[in-house]
């Protein structure tokens, strides 16, 4: 008995046709909490303005952006 015939195939998590739907959702939600944070800072003033609200907007709004960016690059082919 070989190795190949014992090796179990590799299916990924989320399914590669799935690529360009989660990459448009996730910059979608990315530029909506991004406009959130800029308009955010636009219209309050310094001592009216919250640094953990600042914090929690930043972070999640980074984090959809960045796996956004991802997908679109796996949807596109770039294989990362």
């Amino acid at each position: 008995m070989s190795t190949a015939e014992t090796l179990i195939p590799y299916h990924p998590a989320v399914n590669p046709v799935e690529y360009e739907n989660l990459a448009i959702i996730l910059l979608v939600i990315g530029f909506c909490m991004m406009s959130y944070f800029f308009i955010y800072q636009i219209t309050y003033n310094k001592r009216n303005r919250s640094l953990s609200k600042e914090v929690i907007i930043g972070v999640f709004s980074s984090i959809f952006l960045a796996l956004g960016t991802f997908f679109l690059f796996l949807a596109l082919g770039f294989y990362l």
